[in-house]
């Protein structure tokens, strides 16, 4: 029988907000590649979300970091990261991170910005004053409207879209590498983490993108009504997503219990007193449902679609809170489980997540107002539907 005990060592160092960080940041990633489609590998079928995508995997990357100031408890131990620790940069994942967290949101920006400059210069003419300065600004200076204007644009924002995948890969592999090389933790400790972490992302956005696209598309768009075929084809993604992050969990779980050290005892405790909410929650109710519908033609209905793609979005929380939380949770000196409840109110609560989450909407809607993605998805969607006919 496993026995709980909270007070034989210190508390939990990593809170609520760590899982939620790596949930935002892997939902940006995703969010990017799935732009990537159409911006990079010319794949029509994406464009009517790719813009929209793009400024989702921006918001998402922005808002990250304030879950780990939050964490800090003081929100100025954050200059830290920037003024010490540099002599270790060639072994310090959290240093690399740094550079990742700054490099990323600048490179998508500024895709942003030449994949959207032709509609600034139309805003700009039916605007005067401080609204017209603003978005002269964003036009970076370039007015001209010629097919070779065009062209440029589109070479320029391909170009950092190449750029930025690997790129996207990396701000998420990063903290996957944390966790990885942690020696202590039998959880944590292997070098498939950081590619767990990628797959688990990549089902995460598309969730989010299926959950968030119907509701801009139908409230917040000239065309009143949800991109069926676009849905779809998130289901199908999400699907695909949710296969390779299985066989990736498969290959970790395999080599973590069974051929293990003496760790693996740990493990097997660990799974065994978290097995319904792993197996029926997580895995069966999270993943195996989404994939089903992803597969078959329930992704028709757009309703089942919609709550599979929330589900997905739950999953992946849940894993991220079962692998950070979880795996803190395991002990190295103690006889027991250490176990962890997020306060309510406070710094790293309950209250702080729905703070940030709440600052994330609020983003969301900033961006939205800015940059015209509404005119390229009714715009990208008409292109598509002539097309088809």
């Amino acid at each position: 029988m496993n026995t709980l005990i909270s007070s034989i060592t210190p508390n939990i160092p990593w809170g609520i907000d760590v899982p939620n960080y790596f949930w935002f940041t892997g939902s940006s990633a995703a969010a990017f590649i799935i732009s990537s489609f159409a911006h990079v590998f010319g794949m029509e079928r994406y464009k009517p979300i790719a813009g929209f995508s793009l400024l989702m995997a921006f918001v998402l990357l922005v808002a990250a970091p304030l879950n780990l100031i939050d964490d800090l408890k003081q929100p100025g131990r954050v200059l830290n990261f920037f003024m010490y620790g540099w002599e270790n940069f060639g072994t310090s994942p959290m240093k690399w991170g740094v550079i990742l967290l700054m490099a990323y949101p600048v490179l998508i920006f500024f895709e942003a910005i030449y994949i959207y400059r032709p509609y600034f210069v139309k805003k700009m003419a039916t605007l005067s004053g401080v609204s017209h300065t603003f978005y002269g600004l964003l036009t970076l200076g370039r007015m001209g409207m010629s097919q070779e204007d065009f062209d440029k644009d589109h070479r320029v924002g391909k170009l950092l879209g190449i750029i930025g995948i690997p790129l996207a890969l990396c701000v998420h592999g990063y903290t996957g590498y944390i966790l990885g090389v942690v020696h202590a933790n039998a959880l944590w400790h292997t070098p498939l983490m950081p590619i767990l972490f990628l797959a688990s992302a990549m089902v995460s956005g598309t969730g989010f993108l299926i959950v968030i696209i119907p509701i801009f598309q139908k409230f917040f768009t000239s065309m009143g009504s949800v991109n069926h075929d676009t849905m779809v084809d998130l289901a199908k993604l999400l699907a695909l997503f949710i296969v390779i992050d299985l066989v990736i969990r498969f290959l970790w779980l395999t080599f973590a219990m069974p051929f293990n050290g003496e760790e693996k005892y740990l493990v097997y405790a660990f799974f065994e007193l978290n097995f319904h909410e792993v197996l029926y929650v997580e895995y069966l109710l999270c993943l195996i449902i989404p994939m089903i519908v992803g597969f078959s033609a329930l992704r028709n209905n757009f309703i089942v679609l919609y709550c599979a793609g929330i589900l997905s979005v739950v999953g992946v929380w849940l894993f991220r809170w079962n692998t950070v939380i979880g795996g803190q949770s395991i002990p190295k000196s103690a006889p027991g489980f250490l176990h962890y409840s997020p306060d309510i109110f406070s710094q790293s609560s309950i209250v702080s997540i729905f703070s940030n989450w709440g600052i994330l909407i609020a983003l969301v809607c900033f961006i939205l107002v800015i940059f015209p993605w509404d005119e390229e998805m009714v715009e990208s969607y008409s292109k598509r539907v002539n097309h088809g006919k």
